[in-house]
């Protein structure tokens, strides 16, 4: 039997581009995307993804139902087959003759319904040629798409490519740490990951690699270059590089080891700390702390404020997003996750202290901040600890259980929600900024801070209509969306206002007193 192994995470919806990152995954689980299919390798699979599904969905499921669905996407490798339940029988048709037929198991038994599933691909396989040849994971992605298709949007198969690409920027993997694109003769290194394999061995950003291991990447493509480039931990890579202003090649020979994706930078304006945090992996609770206590210690200047950047930030794991929400908050609930499954009731609060000395923090947000940062946001808008700045976030309020399949692919599948402190969940509802940037009609800053300070653009009195909407489906959390929608926006208005709101302390602390409120523990 093949390890397996179950990570909590946070993901968004859409799938996260990691080709420009060169990072080799650790040695894979499991058959390889080439694997042939057989009747054990299926029973294998399928009683693993069923039993994840019966057990950790958020909501009872019918493995009937989901079996049927996912055995009806045989019909996109072969259009000539379906299947379909004839009464208390699982119907296998070719041409719409009847090849087979089977007794549908009477209850919802994972291990029943795999056995079932399996021999009705096993009858379809026998019949059509084109399932016949087919590759194992061809056949597992038709069907495990069709198994999750009845479930919600943020609930996914993906193959053993695309499953070690995603643990790549939760978990990090080996590699060599650089950004790089190819362009028409060569290939241009856009940033080096700092303390990284590349970064020790004296590569820098805008060093553009002309060969690798000797040969010559002119015709090479995107995809070529990663591929040379990845490798085991610990396996050496060898390539030239040419540098402004030094006449003859470089010859770089780099060890390659285990390397996690950055999400972290910061920047100095003046006396404010900029921090733009892009996602939640492994190492972006740290590498914030270190930011901000580097930035506490300047022995120059020391920060009057932070901004904490959070614009189009898609999220992450929840263990990272508490630990960043727990360096702003002394004390207090972050955020409290409820599911059907007994795992998933969790209540989470601040235990290090707030690592910025009270400083005043302004988060900015737009209608791609989703998830994780919505657990950061929601919880330091909540305690009166940061003002919020932007238009409506996401609203993906739900947590991903994440399971490594025998393939080595996953199934994430939602199996909880999340509610911000106060009570009210976030998901298809999200974050409503304190200072709302929504729409073009103001051209800057200095036009806008004279209505904030006249209680215009501020909408803190409709925070309590937002916090009211608790744990419940209700109609009128559309509504309350439209009280700030996402849009294009201003971004530099966005952060030209946090600027000048961190200037202004009364306002500051005025904007705080309106978000704080009285916590109802849930």
């Amino acid at each position: 039997m093949h390890s397996l192994k179950i990570v909590l995470a946070l993901i968004r919806g859409s799938t996260v581009a990691f080709t420009a990152l060169l990072l080799t995954a650790c040695n894979q689980i499991g058959p390889t995307i080439e694997a042939e299919y057989s009747n054990e390798y299926g029973l294998e699979m399928f009683e693993t993804g069923y039993r994840f599904i019966s057990d950790r969905y958020i909501l009872p499921v019918s493995l009937r139902h989901l079996s049927f669905s996912g055995l009806s996407s045989l019909h996109k490798i072969d259009p000539k087959i379906d299947v379909r339940p004839n009464g208390r029988d699982i119907e296998v048709l070719y041409q719409n003759l009847t090849v087979g037929r089977l007794t549908a198991p009477r209850n919802d038994a994972p291990k029943a319904w795999s056995k079932a599933t399996v021999d009705a691909i096993s009858i379809a396989r026998n019949t059509s040629p084109s399932l016949a040849g087919v590759q194992a994971e061809i056949l597992f992605k038709a069907v495990f798409d069709g198994v999750l298709y009845p479930l919600d949007k943020f609930s996914r198969y993906d193959d053993a490519e695309t499953a070690n690409e995603k643990r790549a920027y939760r978990d990090g993997f080996g590699g060599i740490g650089i950004k790089i694109t190819k362009d028409e003769e060569d290939a241009l290194i856009m940033s080096v990951i700092e303390g990284g394999p590349a970064a020790k061995a004296g590569v820098r950003p805008l060093d553009r690699i002309t060969h690798i291991e000797g040969d010559s990447i002119t015709d090479w493509t995107q995809r070529q270059l990663v591929d040379a480039l990845r490798g085991p931990i610990n396996s050496m890579v060898t390539f030239t590089v040419t540098r402004k202003a030094i006449p003859a090649p470089i010859g770089i020979e780099i060890t390659r080891q285990h390397v996690v994706p950055e999400t972290v930078e910061v920047r100095r304006d003046g006396n404010i700390a900029i921090m733009r945090l892009s996602g939640f992996n492994i190492h972006s609770a740290r590498e914030l702390q270190r930011a901000i206590k580097r930035q506490i210690h300047n022995p120059d200047s020391q920060p009057t404020g932070f901004v904490l950047d959070l614009r189009s930030n898609p999220g992450g794991r929840l263990d990272v997003s508490i630990d960043v929400a727990d360096i702003f908050l002394g004390s207090g609930e972050i955020t409290v996750t409820r599911g059907r499954h007994p795992g998933s009731r969790q209540a989470y609060k601040a235990s290090r202290g707030d690592e910025t000395g009270q400083r005043p923090i302004i988060i900015l947000i737009n209608g791609n901040s989703a998830s994780a940062s919505e657990i950061v946001t929601a919880a330091l808008q909540d305690h009166g600890r940061a003002v919020v700045i932007g238009t409506n976030s996401f609203g993906k309020g739900s947590v991903q259980s994440v399971l490594r399949l025998p393939n080595s692919g996953e199934i994430t599948l939602t199996w909880s929600r999340f509610l911000a402190p106060s009570g009210y969940r976030l998901h298809e509802l999200g974050i409503l900024p304190n200072i709302c940037t929504h729409g073009g009609g103001l051209k800057s800053a200095d036009a806008l801070m004279p209505a904030v300070r006249d209680d215009q653009n501020i909408i803190a009195a409709q925070l309590s209509d937002w916090r009211a909407t608790g744990n419940n489906d209700t109609a009128d959390r559309a509504a309350l969306r439209r009280i700030c929608p996402s849009d294009d926006g201003l971004p530099d208005i966005d952060m030209a206002l946090a600027k000048a709101v961190i200037g202004d302390m009364d306002l500051y602390a005025s904007l705080l007193r309106r978000s704080d409120t009285t916590l109802a523990h849930r």
